[in-house]
């Protein structure tokens, strides 16, 4: 098994083989952004954004799992790809926003609320549990779209791949904030190369497992191109 220190290399060496096809997914991805941040009301930019945000990336994911194995993408498969997943992928996104919801809910109660020493405490301990949480699921969407398992399958799948490798993980995790906090920086950055870099980094270090730790009747997601 790969180290992370070796997948970043890996990872980088791909997203610059593949520029084009990262810099046409992170825009695709980006379009369903620009309603929530410069065309709808903040009320339904934030309902827009929970239905469409885990579906099109998703569709990135799906997109980018195809191009690393038949070194080929198109914007048809990414069309594709958001229906073919959607049911599945909105359930998780509503898991994943509940998720973020009630840390924020919580410190908004506590600093605009009550600033008692307790809640500070069950504030800190509750984002720590959800943070664990969507640690544990870190492999969800690759595994969604790799093996095209159902939706809870993927779940349990990837936390069991989670307690197996803990420390992995973690540091997959890390990354991907780091990531994330580096290009949130700069506007270019983030719109035309994030997802398109997490995706790849993300399926490389789940497949990296799955090779370590084969298993039988894995279901390949080109089952969704022939279609």
């Amino acid at each position: 098994m790969l180290p992370i220190s070796q997948l970043l290399k890996k990872t980088g060496h791909q997203i610059f083989t593949n520029i084009l096809t990262v810099l046409g997914v992170s825009a695709g991805w980006s379009l369903f952004l620009v309603p929530v941040i410069f065309i709808l009301p903040i009320h339904f930019a934030i309902v827009f954004f929970a239905i469409t945000i885990v579906p099109v990336t998703v569709s990135v994911y799906a997109v980018i799992n195809h191009l690393l194995q038949k070194n080929k993408a198109s914007i048809v498969l990414f069309i594709r790809s958001f229906f073919y997943y959607f049911k599945r992928s909105f359930f998780l996104g509503i898991l994943y926003n509940l998720a973020i919801l009630i840390a924020i809910s919580e410190w908004w109660y506590y600093i605009n609320i009550n600033n008692s020493y307790l809640v500070f405490l069950f504030a800190t301990f509750q984002t720590y549990l959800i943070f664990t949480f969507l640690t544990t699921q870190v492999y969800a969407i690759p595994f969604m779209v790799i093996e095209d398992l159902p939706l809870f399958k993927a779940m349990n799948k990837s936390i069991r791949y989670f307690m197996k490798n803990k420390g992995y993980t973690v540091g997959l995790f890390i990354q991907i904030i780091s990531v994330t906090a580096l290009l949130s920086l700069t506007v270019i950055g983030f719109f035309l190369l994030y997802i398109g870099m997490v995706a790849i980094f993300v399926i490389n270090a789940t497949n990296n497992l799955r090779l370590d730790k084969p298993e039988k009747d894995i279901i390949d997601s080109r089952e969704l191109v022939n279609n």
